[in-house]
């Protein structure tokens, strides 16, 4: 009777979840900026609310609607959080470390913005997002995805998961 040792290899998922995080604070640094120029531009929860009323959820328009408002901001946040994941998945596979990452993430916000506004936005759901579009200027979309990649470059480049990467 033979025995063989079986080897088995167990997944750490405590970087996914770190990075997760970092997708989900950096989200909220985004909100916190989209929902503040839509205080001067439109009003307070029109981003957020534009979100759900984009994936028909509500009628268009800016009057306060709650549950379109709480899907936004919810989709917001998951959104926030998968981006999170696959940027630090990019980071990793590519070895980027210290102020590269943050360069990066401020790219990596760009091209988010790009692929929301011309594909998402302008493309896919182009008959019910005039809400979201008319929301905030354009520029504020371009400095809040760009403020995302930076907080999320910063947060993965110079805080624990860059720490823990070192030591490995």
């Amino acid at each position: 009777m033979s025995t063989s040792a079986v080897s088995t290899t167990r997944f750490d998922s405590a970087p996914c979840v770190r990075a997760g995080a970092a997708g989900l604070v950096a989200g909220l640094v985004f909100a916190m900026w989209a929902m503040v120029v839509g205080l001067v531009s439109s009003n307070l929860w029109a981003p957020p609310q534009g979100i759900g009323q984009a994936i028909g959820i509500g009628h268009q328009g800016h009057d306060f609607q709650l549950f379109p408002f709480v899907i936004g901001l919810m989709g917001h946040m998951m959104n926030s959080i998968i981006f999170g994941v696959i940027f630090f998945a990019m980071v990793m596979a590519l070895k980027l470390r210290g102020g590269i990452v943050l360069a990066a993430g401020m790219a990596y916000g760009f091209a988010l913005y790009l692929l929301m506004y011309f594909v998402v936005l302008r493309g896919v759901l182009s008959g019910s997002s005039a809400s979201f579009l008319s929301a905030d200027p354009e520029w504020s979309w371009i400095v809040a995805h760009l403020m995302y990649g930076v907080a999320l470059g910063a947060l993965l480049g110079y805080g624990p998961l860059a720490a823990r990467a070192e030591a490995r």
